[in-house]
């Protein structure tokens, strides 16, 4: 049986391992924007798994306390939200909130791992 120090320590490694990837998935995020752009399948592809992504985000990091970061995914997941459901790629008007969401989603991480960092994240185990 998991005692509450084992619980804690789980979820500070969980919390650890989620911080030192953030900034590599929102750089695969910025990423996929190219190839949304592109059309045909490839897009299709990418704003599934980008959607995908960004869900996850979204549904993990309040649970860490990055909380700044799962509002600012549930933004970007938002603006390609429909074009994921319809699979298929998303309109120059998708791609361009889908942008200024992700600059979004990249200054609450950065604020998020700042405070992580310096020990103020808050404790949402």
């Amino acid at each position: 049986m998991m005692t509450t120090d084992d619980f804690a320590e789980h979820v500070a490694r969980v919390r650890e391992r989620f911080a030192s990837r953030l900034n590599d998935k929102i750089a695969a995020s910025f990423a996929a924007l190219g190839k949304m752009s592109a059309g045909g399948n490839d897009a299709i592809e990418t704003v599934i798994a980008a959607h995908r992504l960004l869900h996850e985000m979204y549904g993990i990091a309040p649970t860490l306390g990055f909380n700044a970061t799962g509002k600012a995914a549930g933004g970007a997941r938002t603006a390609i939200r429909e074009a994921a459901r319809a699979k298929r790629a998303p309109t120059p008007a998708e791609i361009a909130a889908f942008k200024t969401e992700l600059e979004k989603l990249r200054e609450a991480a950065a604020a998020d791992l700042r405070d992580f960092s310096t020990g103020k994240m808050s404790d949402a185990s």
